[in-house]
């Protein structure tokens, strides 16, 4: 850190954990760790906030899609940024923005940074382009593809030097032993939501099945999706094929179980369960979309499928089923670059960098 004393602040409203959650939990607790002064604000019922409170200064907060319309919420953020007086304030959601954003501008607040996870194009709304002009002083985006999703509603709408690359980074496993099986496993991961496209591994596993092979797709995660899924396998015969196991508290003993990795997304920021099927050496199979080619290099560590083509999924799934030294060497060239490339060490290297050059 150069000599002006940092003081950062982690404001994230979310109630449920998802991959920016962890990227604010792992990011507040090594700042922290490092002597820098750093204080969260978090949902005092969500995992962010139950993860920090015991080591970091945090502070509960709740928001709702209105919030910004309701001056108390702004009044009571207020003092508290005042009394406070970080200058740095790294956010989260859009509605944090509409908020914590006005409010820290407000209050003197030098660096307001919006932390971009989906690739998905701003509205080039009025509003918007009042936030990414007055409010918003720096943008960190968790890929490559993210970053170059922003502005494509408006090319002026944020200054694009200001948009900063910083990978979520994993820390690396040690290689589980895998588990002992008699049928193929082809594990998925991710929320019961439309954006992770779990229904189309239905069509999947019946083309499997046409074909003869002999496999079962386990897909951890919850959602509101899981009572369709769950009626849709059952009623099309595949509840020997496809099994719903709920929420994982170790993804890496799941993925210890698992042969094949399917990531079936529609859109990523950071396929953040990619690059952890990778430090287990899990051959890869998704769709060629957003940031899934900065971590699969195709008929490397994995093949990228274009078009949303079921057929040739279901091919690059046999001929990994096909293969048992094939799925060996994929899974160890995935496990090499998730160690040079998305280990904590290099990406918290990036985020110190990041915070001193500002």
């Amino acid at each position: 850190m150069n000599e002006t004393r940092r003081h950062i602040c982690f404001f994230n409203s979310h109630k449920k954990w998802g991959g920016g959650e962890k990227w604010h939990t792992d990011a507040a607790l090594f700042l922290y760790s490092q002597n820098i002064q750093t204080t969260v604000y978090a949902h005092g019922s969500g995992e962010l906030f139950n993860k920090v409170k015991d080591t970091i200064p945090a502070f509960p907060i709740s928001l709702s899609n209105l919030s910004f319309l309701n001056p108390f919420a702004y009044i009571k953020l207020f003092r508290l940024f005042k009394k406070q007086q970080f200058d740095t304030i790294i956010l989260c959601l859009p509605i944090d923005v509409k908020v914590a954003g006005v409010v820290a501008k407000i209050a003197g607040v030098k660096h307001i940074i919006y932390r971009r996870g989906s690739a998905i194009p701003i509205r080039n709304s009025m509003y918007n382009r009042f936030l990414f002009s007055r409010i918003i002083t720096h943008i960190i985006a968790n890929s490559h593809a993210t970053k170059e999703t922003i502005l494509t509603n408006n090319p002026s709408l944020f200054p694009k030097e200001n948009i900063t690359i910083l990978y979520n980074g994993i820390d690396i496993p040690p290689i589980l032993q895998k588990i002992e099986h008699t049928t193929p496993v082809i594990a998925a991961v991710g929320r019961l939501e439309y954006q992770k496209n779990f229904e189309c591994l239905i069509e999947l596993a019946e083309i499997l099945t046409h074909r003869g092979y002999s496999f079962v797709i386990k897909i951890a995660g919850e959602g509101s999706l899981w009572k369709k899924l769950h009626t849709d396998i059952a009623e099309r015969g595949l509840s020997d094929k496809i099994q719903l196991v709920g929420f994982i508290s170790n993804i890496n003993h799941f993925l210890a179980e698992a042969d094949i990795f399917m990531l079936p997304s529609f859109w990523e920021g950071f396929g953040f369960v990619l690059a952890e099927a990778m430090a287990q050496e899990l051959p890869l199979v998704a769709f060629n979309i957003s940031s899934n080619k900065e971590l699969i290099d195709n008929n490397k560590n994995g093949f990228l499928i274009t078009d949303f083509n079921i057929k040739s999924c279901a091919d690059a799934i046999c001929t990994l089923l096909d293969s048992e030294d094939l799925r060996h060497s994929m899974g160890k060239a995935g496990r090499e670059k998730v160690v040079s490339q998305f280990s904590t060490e290099k990406t918290h290297a990036e985020l110190v960098r990041f915070i001193t050059n500002i």
